[in-house]
């Protein structure tokens, strides 16, 4: 692991001990900066990285209660949840406390300064390089009660479920192209125990549980907004035998499917990553039942067959349609010991 751009940057600053840090990337950081730092993660990895490393741990959907003469901000990739981590920032900020945002250029840092001058008395961009910037924010205008449950949105979807879901989750703003391909060739044979990888807000599972013979459905995602999204929607939508946990890649995964059904992510942070994914589809026989099956939707770009045919005796293209391909799997080739 190295360091990433912003956080290169970040490091030829003069940094303070009392710092809260949030939403940091999966990179070498921790190892550079003080133990004494706070971290809040929106990412269970990213959590379970600097825990192990001792730094203090932060509950993103709860500010701390204590304040930080120092905050520092990565640009999230969904815009939607800048003004999430913002408000949750303001909530923690000392009286004489400053806000740096840190992030690349393409990642909507250019802006940052000028937007921020109607919530802050002071801002500006102070350093730039690395093709990465830093916007500084200071003496907030106005400070309301952080409250979680406040920014959540629900929306009805085509497939009839009400969907709440937290900022930047996937699929919060509706069903997404390639979901709905995939629920539209889900195979009628999907039954027994089942997991949605990746669930985001929980459409898959919610859908699969609704309409398929199931004996229990376990969902899993790295992103903490995303769990909480799909707890509630199992909730609200009365999907029984179901529920939603935290996991990094399969991880905190123990048990072996008869299906295992995904929309894998393959975007992280502001450029395009397959690692995660990759993985994911090299371990995935390792959790299905011997005559177990992999379904997922990816776009129609990403070769995934080729990881695929590496472990599995059997890979269809269920259907093809809208950018999106539907892949199956089946046919375990397990290693022998």
């Amino acid at each position: 692991m190295s360091l990433s751009l912003p956080s290169q940057l970040l490091l030829q600053q003069n940094l303070l001990e009392n710092t809260l840090l949030i939403n940091p990337p999966q990179d070498d950081l921790g190892h550079e900066v003080s133990p004494q730092w706070t971290v809040a993660s929106f990412s269970y990895a990213v959590q379970q990285q600097y825990s192990e490393q001792g730094f203090a741990i932060a509950d993103i959907c709860q500010p701390p209660k204590q304040t930080f003469e120092s905050i520092i901000i990565y640009m999230p990739k969904a815009k939607a949840r800048l003004n999430y981590v913002l408000d949750y920032a303001i909530n923690c900020l000392a009286d004489n406390g400053e806000i740096w945002f840190v992030g690349e250029n393409k990642g909507g840092i250019k802006s940052l300064a000028k937007n921020l001058k109607t919530q802050f008395e002071q801002s500006e961009k102070f350093t730039t390089g690395k093709h990465s910037a830093i916007v500084s924010a200071s003496k907030p205008l106005a400070v309301k009660p952080f409250d979680f449950a406040s920014y959540s949105e629900s929306q009805q979807n085509e497939l009839g479920f009400t969907m709440q879901a937290w900022p930047g989750v996937f699929s919060q703003e509706g069903l997404d192209k390639g979901t709905a391909v995939l629920l539209k060739y889900l195979p009628r044979k999907v039954k027994g125990r089942i997991l949605d990888f990746g669930c985001g807000a929980g459409v898959i599972g919610c859908y699969v549980a609704k309409n398929r013979d199931i004996e229990e459905l376990e969902m899993i995602d790295d992103d903490m907004l995303a769990i909480k999204s799909a707890q509630q929607n199992i909730e609200a939508n009365g999907v029984a035998l179901s529920e939603a946990f935290l996991s990094n890649g399969l991880s905190e995964v123990n048990d072996r499917y008869n299906w295992i059904i995904s929309n894998p992510p393959f975007h992280q942070g502001i450029k395009t990553h397959y690692n995660v994914t990759e993985t994911f589809l090299s371990q995935a026989k390792d959790y299905l039942k011997l005559s177990g099956k992999l379904l997922i939707v990816a776009n129609e770009f990403l070769n995934y067959e080729v990881t695929l045919r590496q472990h599995f005796k059997g890979v269809t293209e269920l259907a093809r349609e809208n950018g999106f391909k539907v892949i199956q799997c089946e046919g375990i080739m397990r290693k022998r010991d």
